[in-house]
């Protein structure tokens, strides 16, 4: 603990006022000066909406699991900010975020234990990612031909790149002669404005390559945001970023997602999430002969096992193709022998 912050609670017992819950979180949220953008504003609104109203009055050191437990039930049974109820994997959040300033309390003698620590959360199953077949996915492409976000939505499903990955993507990160794509940095909304940043993790940084047809389209693309940026600024010049608004700033990645499902709506298409789409890309990558591995290193997934575990639903399939190939190449293309075996 810092000699100041020592002092400061030390003065607050001394002056008859126990440490609180509600003092405590914003310092320690303070303190924390390594988080992403988007961590912080989630752990800001976490304690905001949450934490503070029904734990801010505890004093910290004698803050019990049962306060804790009590708070969860709460949270599920009322959400009046909120036009629906507080999912599982929200709630898991606000455990994390909980569990992690508490565990920061007890390195610094504050409380004994982590009181988080002795609560268990109900484990929700994962659900199960939902994406679009190639015909579905060609045929959204055709109907929004010559919308704004067009190439974007495409990479998206194409290539598997996530939504702040897109948004972020720079002309210096597209080598066009190569037919690849870096992915060095992402995107996230914080109070209304876009802020960049790493990708969430470190296997997040790769390269993509492109086909040959979508490499043509970043080309077109470049052209016209020249041709665009000379009647804007009177400058036929490439902007920083591949994607932007008709002011040529940085997009909103709240304002992509809400856009792609009012095309969806629109056009009267199976119902997906923006996301989505990087499952429908992984789906149709695994169903025309992509190994697991490939979609993996693509798709930037820590391990191969978290893209086993997410499509697992597809494995069945992907094995019998890949047993197929595998009897054609043993085989060749006159067949196995029509003999019964031990005949």
């Amino acid at each position: 603990m810092k000699q100041s912050e020592a002092i400061k609670y030390v003065n607050e017992e001394e002056e008859g006022r126990p440490l609180t819950v509600g003092t405590y979180l914003p310092d320690w949220l303070q303190g924390k000066q390594a988080l992403r953008p988007s961590t912080r504003a989630s752990y800001e609104s976490h304690i905001r909406l949450h934490l503070l109203p029904h734990l801010g009055h505890v004093p910290l050191a004698e803050l019990r699991a049962d306060h804790i437990e009590r708070m969860y039930q709460k949270i599920a049974g009322s959400n009046p900010e909120r036009s629906r109820a507080v999912s599982p994997a929200t709630m898991r959040r606000i455990h994390a975020t909980l569990t992690s300033a508490l565990s920061t309390a007890e390195r610094r003698g504050l409380v004994v234990r982590n009181a988080a620590s002795r609560v268990e959360l109900a484990r929700s199953p994962r659900p199960a990612a939902s994406a679009w077949t190639s015909a579905e996915f060609a045929r959204f492409l055709d109907l929004i031909d010559g919308d704004r976000p067009h190439l974007l939505f495409l990479l998206l499903g194409m290539r598997g790149l996530r939504r702040g990955e897109g948004v972020a993507l720079r002309w210096r990160d597209v080598d066009l002669q190569v037919a690849c794509i870096r992915i060095e940095r992402s995107a996230v909304s914080v109070n209304g404005q876009t802020v960049f940043g790493p990708p969430k993790s470190s296997s997040g940084v790769r390269t993509v390559a492109v086909d040959r047809q979508t490499s043509a389209k970043l080309h077109w693309h470049g052209c016209r945001q020249r041709l665009e940026n000379r009647d804007r600024i009177g400058t036929p010049v490439l902007s920083e970023l591949v994607f932007t608004d008709s002011e040529g700033a940085a997009l909103d990645p709240t304002y992509v997602s809400r856009h792609f499902d009012r095309l969806v709506k629109k056009h009267g298409l199976l119902r997906i999430r923006l996301h989505d789409l990087r499952h429908t890309s992984a789906s149709i990558g695994l169903a025309s002969g992509e190994t697991l591995l490939e979609v993996s290193r693509r798709l930037g997934h820590s391990s191969i096992s978290v893209t086993a575990d997410i499509y697992s639903h597809i494995a069945p399939l992907v094995a019998s193709e890949s047993a197929e190939r595998l009897a054609a190449v043993v085989y060749g293309s006159a067949g196995p022998d029509d003999r019964t075996p031990g005949a």
